[in-house]
């Protein structure tokens, strides 16, 4: 049993105190993981669709995108910026392990494309990725947080 004593019994820290005990009970749910393999599937297919920002919509209001050799995104707005500049077909994602409590999740895999139209001879790009998502109020998960790194 947690006993604070003094100037420990702020109402913050009584929260941090109570939420810690039930943290148990929010973990992910077979069904959390389920949705998120099926929202990086979709992810995947997004960038197919001949809507060039059909993908970005994966992406939360405020997340930041970070990838090797590049400035990072930050913002969805600057998401549909960028988005005509992208060109990946035939992409994979495969998740390693997903981890997570409540709203939270972040997803530690492995993701291949061609970086360029399908049935192109563009190269074949590989990367580890670092996905944080987070379910919205509408209940929908999507990615709040993305690094990407070299595989190799």
């Amino acid at each position: 049993m947690w006993r604070l004593q003094g100037s420990h019994r702020s109402p913050v820290r009584m929260a941090l105190v109570r939420s810690s005990l039930s943290a148990s009970e929010l973990a992910l749910s077979t069904s959390d993981i389920s949705t998120i393999r099926a929202a990086e599937e979709a992810l995947a297919e997004a960038f197919e669709s001949p809507n060039l920002t059909a993908w970005v919509d994966f992406y939360t209001e405020d997340a930041i995108f970070v990838g090797p050799g590049a400035p990072a995104i930050e913002g969805r707005s600057a998401f549909l910026d960028a988005a005509p500049q992208i060109s990946i077909s035939s992409m994979e994602i495969v998740a390693d392990s997903t981890l997570g409590t409540g709203d939270f999740a972040a997803t530690l895999g492995r993701a291949t494309w061609v970086s360029g139209p399908k049935g192109s001879d563009a190269p074949k790009v590989r990367r580890r990725f670092l996905m944080v998502w987070r379910r919205e109020p509408d209940g929908r998960w999507r990615i709040a947080r993305e690094l990407l790194n070299e595989d190799v």
